[in-house]
């Protein structure tokens, strides 16, 4: 043991699994260098991996360098802001430059307890030489999201003068950016089209813009074709223009895109029942080498229209096997919209590479008043999802109720026999009671194999009473294959609203049929409880009740 402890990779590989992110962290990994001498390079270059401020820069200039000034943010927060005392030498970041920067591999400043006022930040540039990347050479991932966290640190204009110089801290080795800023803010816009520019291999983009929506359509466009991108492959950010789209799309390697608060992209073409039986002849004409190389695609949007509009400009035969989008507005998800929506990604997307499915609503969305007249079979037709068999993942809780009947469930089951989470109506409230029941839930259970997750609007009011013990072990002989069930695989449940009246039978229910289910956060619909009614209350605790009646079987 004694000669392990002696060889340096293994001390490294030791000191890598030491947390360091929390402030008792740095003092645990200090005490860990200093203890031997076998153990401070390896524990130094674990305590500098990742900044999260200046501080640990500021603890090793000279201390007749700088002086502290206290100042107060919206009369409760306080940050100090260091001057110069005296002109800053090349000698005076030596120390720092030559032993410390070099070990650092992730700069992550969201919040800025004390910053540089802009004379010393000009006076490391010049002891720098502006060199590019000189406080952290070898960091390979480089965040700067202060505007996020403004009220927590800095005033406005302290803040814009960390822009202008946080390029100090990105080289050339940065393969990733995380950056917040605000696009109508002209020293924003400078430093982070510099800052982009420096890296030689860039991977991961991450803007995230906090000016007005109508600022920024402009500033993008001329970002976007700033740079060739050769080797992008995720990026993350908000407000696309409708003509920057044909630029995104060439990017060669750009294999992960998100796009938030994605507005004004109105759809190209009006998609019906028709497109599932013959193809639009447009559809080959889009070109084959657009997004080549895309596989995760997540937008969010206010409308509808909005994700048809983009998904509209996909070649049929991409390559992506995960497409999620988000709702923002209650405005946006009438069933309408989303049979829309789903003939769009009947034509757009590909059935040989799709694997996850998601068209969620955000919380806090939902419309609060339904229609006066509702109708028990209104639904929407899930027809242009079957072709897309190797799903694996498929969660639909947009704004409206998809309303979920026997013929769906016999559909789900013998078009996506791969699935291994499945979430439906979950997360909507609906006054009316489910045209599915707890025999639905059985044969979803033992017909799909490979089901883990499983959120379901059923009507659990019968499951495991007396008078449909019966009719559920007919149910199960149909379901039996050779005379046999296979073991359930089910470990997560979400029931949304479903109706419940007594918590002990469910509990023997699912006991019986699904012995590796644990009951945690099966209520999980997203109104307050102000807003929820008596009688959905009472559901909540019935079913928050069954955890504590099932009795597991012993592993």
């Amino acid at each position: 043991m004694n000669k392990c402890l002696q060889v340096p990779e293994i001390l490294h590989l030791i000191c890598n699994e030491l947390p360091n992110r929390a402030p008792d962290d740095s003092k645990r990994l200090l005490a860990v260098a200093l203890s031997c001498r076998a153990l401070l390079e390896p524990g130094l270059d674990r305590l500098w991996h990742t900044i999260f401020s200046l501080k640990p820069m500021i603890s090793t200039l000279p201390t007749d360098l700088l002086k502290t000034t206290k100042e107060l943010v919206t009369g409760r927060w306080i940050f100090s802001v260091l001057s110069l005392c005296r002109g800053i030498t090349p000698a005076d970041l030596g120390r720092y430059t030559a032993y410390y920067a070099p070990r650092i591999r992730d700069v992550e400043i969201v919040s800025l307890p004390e910053t540089f006022c802009q004379e010393t930040w000009q006076g490391i540039q010049l002891a720098t030489s502006g060199k590019h990347g000189a406080l952290s050479p070898e960091a390979w991932q480089v965040t700067w999201a202060l505007p996020a966290h403004k009220l927590r640190g800095l005033r406005d204009e302290s803040l814009d003068q960390t822009y202008a110089f946080f390029s100090l801290f990105v080289g050339p080795r940065a393969t990733s950016l995380q950056l917040a800023f605000k696009s109508d803010n002209p020293t924003h816009v400078a430093s982070i089209r510099n800052a982009t520019a420096i890296p030689t291999s860039l991977k991961e983009l991450v803007l995230m813009d906090f000016s007005p929506i109508a600022s920024n359509s402009s500033y993008f466009m001329t970002f976007i074709q700033s740079n060739a991108w050769c080797n992008l492959e995720s990026l993350d950010f908000e407000h696309l223009p409708a003509d920057a789209i044909p630029h995104l799309s060439t990017l060669p390697h750009l294999s992960t895109l998100k796009i938030r608060n994605l507005e004004n992209i109105p759809p190209i073409h009006a998609y019906c029942q028709e497109t599932l039986e013959i193809p639009p002849p447009y559809l080959a004409e889009i070109s084959t080498t657009a997004f080549q190389c895309l596989k995760i695609l997540k937008l969010s949007s206010s409308k509808i229209d909005n994700f048809n509009g983009f998904l509209q400009r996909l070649p049929p035969k991409n390559q992506i096997h995960t497409l999620k989008c988000f709702l923002e507005t209650a405005d946006s998800g009438s069933g309408g919209a989303v049979e829309r929506l789903l003939f769009t990604i009947h034509a757009h997307c590909n059935p040989q590479n799709l694997r996850t499915l998601v068209i969620r609503g955000s919380l806090g969305a939902r419309d609060e008043q339904e229609h006066l007249e509702a109708w028990a079979n209104l639904g929407i037709e899930l027809d242009p999802l079957y072709k897309f068999s190797r799903l694996e993942i498929l969660s639909l809780n947009p704004l409206t109720n998809i309303n979920l009947n026997p013929r769906d469930i016999q559909n789900i089951i013998e078009h996506f026999p791969r699935l291994v989470k499945l979430k439906v109506d979950h997360n909507v409230f609906d006054s009316r009671i489910s045209l599915l029941n707890h025999t639905h839930f059985l044969q979803l259970l033992y017909k799909l194999p490979h089901l883990k997750k499983l959120g379901l609007r059923f009507n659990a009011t019968e499951a495991g009473e007396f008078p449909s013990e019966s009719r559920d072990r007919a149910v199960l002989v149909d379901l039996a294959i050779d005379g046999e069930l296979k073991r359930s695989q089910l470990v997560k449940l979400w029931v949304g609203d479903s109706p419940i009246y007594s918590p002990t039978s469910v509990a023997k229910f699912f006991e019986e049929h699904c012995p590796k289910l644990r009951m945690e956060n099966v209520f999980t619909l997203s109104r307050s409880g102000y807003h929820l009614d008596t009688v959905v209350k009472m559901y909540r605790r019935r079913w928050n009740a069954v955890k504590d009646y099932i009795v597991y079987a012993p592993p």
